[in-house]
């Protein structure tokens, strides 16, 4: 994995605590399709330079 991915990764999860404590609501699924997508589309980017 990159610098580059891990410092989003990073800033999401900042954001997320942030945004959460602003609305008093933890919810985690946000966080968890916005994490799942970062990684999809890390994949499918790593994979189609690859071929």
């Amino acid at each position: 994995m990159s610098k580059n991915i891990i410092w989003l990764v990073a800033g999401i999860l900042v954001a997320w605590f942030v945004i959460s404590i602003l609305t008093k609501n933890f919810d985690g699924d946000f966080l968890l399709v916005l994490l799942l997508g970062v990684f999809i589309g890390y994949g499918v980017g790593k994979k189609e330079n690859n071929e």
